[in-house]
């Protein structure tokens, strides 16, 4: 974790500010930790806003519990949601519909070899499931290690999934898929140079931006005419936080992110 921890913190947005046309951003911004994960929580993995303001679902990295856990920016723990009919292979991210659907991304491949790549759909104690594959992986496992994928979000209808690169080509692809009960072939509708590894992604409420977390860095993208790609890069904001890998839009401009270390943070965009 030494390493890992100094590798992040030496990292900075040259790379992608001269090649993918990003901005600095950290400035524009007030970096807060506001708390530690309690109890249950001790592998933070994803994250989407609840119902109620201010709190937050989360769940655990692979091997845990088929639970929910609500949260607060402060790291306190006050509900478990259990997810009926579901198991925790690899569950890597959180999302949420405008229709009271909870989506759980069991999707993590770190092996390169995965066949049973899923999205679980969960609403009013009833879960049902999307299965998928990528039509661009054809070697189980695969031979180069650019099919894992620990972010994803919901938008218009639609599912949008973002690999995590862990070749030296450092690029995140973009897949999409419908959010209804189904199994698909995804192949790649876009891609884009981040040298660090891509492990969450939200979409703003109003729908006009998106952003992407990764090892040490966050992401922003306009999103223009309902369209999710990366053609309008945005800021490039430099977060050494540790192993961060899972971020929410508190509201439209604000974050907030956890790391598999328990720690809570916000960002808040200044004035």
């Amino acid at each position: 974790m030494f390493l890992f921890s100094m590798k992040v913190a030496l990292c900075n947005c040259y790379p992608e500010i001269h090649k993918s046309g990003f901005n600095r951003a950290k400035a524009h911004y007030k970096i807060s930790k506001t708390g530690e994960l309690k109890g249950v929580v001790n592998e933070s993995s994803g994250l989407t806003p609840s119902a109620k303001p201010g709190l937050y679902w989360t769940h655990n990295d692979s091997g845990g519990k088929p639970e929910l856990y609500l949260v607060d920016t402060n790291g306190n723990v006050s509900d478990t949601l259990k997810i009926s009919n579901s198991k925790n292979v690899d569950w890597e991210d959180l999302t949420h519909d405008t229709h009271g659907y909870i989506y759980i991304g069991d999707f993590g491949n770190n092996s390169q070899k995965r066949k049973d790549l899923g999205i679980y759909r969960f609403k009013d104690g009833q879960t049902d499931k999307i299965t998928f594959r990528y039509a661009d992986q054809t070697d189980y496992p695969a031979k180069e290690t650019v099919f894992d994928c620990e972010a994803f979000f919901w938008f218009n209808n639609n599912l949008y999934l973002f690999s995590k690169d862990k070749s030296k080509k450092h690029v995140s692809k973009l897949y999409v898929m419908p959010d209804k009960p189904g199994d698909y072939t995804v192949s790649p509708i876009d891609s884009i140079f981040l040298k660090t590894q891509v492990t969450a992604a939200d979409v703003s409420p109003d729908g006009k931006e998106f952003a992407l977390l990764t090892y040490g860095k966050i992401f922003t993208f306009e999103i223009t005419n309902g369209k999710i790609d990366f053609s309008k890069p945005k800021g490039c904001i430099k977060f050494d936080r540790k192993q961060t890998e899972a971020i929410a839009y508190s509201n439209n401009t604000d974050f907030i992110v956890t790391n598999e270390q328990r720690s809570v943070y916000t960002l808040r965009k200044k004035k």
